[in-house]
């Protein structure tokens, strides 16, 4: 494994940590998260930007990610 390659448990890691700090930030239940999740394939986006992820920081990130679901027409406080 070089540099710049994660294991499936190292993005399933930083996956589980973002998740559950936008769920917080957003003071959003377990479900209604994960919908906004699924829906917006943010996992995904997660898991094909690991490198960056990792680099950018959490804060960065969740600001990433809720200009994502903005984008993408959703609405959260």
């Amino acid at each position: 494994m070089d540099a710049f390659e994660y294991s499936e448990s190292d993005v399933l890691y930083t996956q589980l940590s973002l998740f559950q700090k936008f769920m917080k930030r957003h003071s959003l239940d377990k479900m209604t998260a994960l919908q906004l999740f699924e829906e917006n394939e943010v996992f995904e986006i997660l898991s094909d930007c690991c490198e960056s992820v990792q680099l950018d920081g959490d804060g960065e990130i969740l600001n990433d990610i809720d200009a994502l679901l903005r984008n993408n027409g959703v609405t959260i406080e």
